[in-house]
């Protein structure tokens, strides 16, 4: 079973800078800003609980619009059927991406950052038509 001081090492061996951060309840994640090709940032999230190993990727696009709301859903949906392993959410306007792995799930460090990586590719991929539906 993979622990967070397991990936903290994998990360300080590849040079790779995440602040970590340690909650009161036990929960451990790792946090860092990335640029997305073409666009803004996102908020990348590892996070150790009991459990599971949660990957989040927050903020890929941000439709306040209320007209585009059902757009939105709709096309979030058609994402979630397509993507076979993340889900993407809608939250107060935010689209963010989300996956849990069991924490039990045989794997080490360079698997949760190969997950991460991949997250951040279907968020960069998928960028351009969350922008489509917001300017349109």
């Amino acid at each position: 079973m993979i622990t967070s001081s397991d990936f903290k090492q994998f990360l300080q061996r590849k040079n790779i800078s995440m602040e970590e951060i340690h909650e009161e309840d036990g929960f451990v994640f790792f946090r860092r800003r990335e640029a997305i090709e073409n666009g803004g940032s996102v908020l990348l999230i590892v996070a150790f609980n009991e459990s599971s190993i949660d990957f989040r990727i927050y903020d890929i696009a941000n439709i306040q619009n209320p007209l585009k709301k059902e757009a939105a859903l709709q096309l979030i949906n058609e994402l979630n059927m397509t993507y076979r392993y993340s889900k993407f959410t809608l939250s107060e306007g935010r689209v963010d991406l989300s996956y849990s792995l069991s924490k039990h799930f045989p794997t080490d460090a360079q698997d949760l950052f190969d997950i991460l990586v991949m997250l951040l590719d279907c968020a960069t991929d998928t960028y351009p038509k969350f922008m489509k539906l917001q300017w349109s």
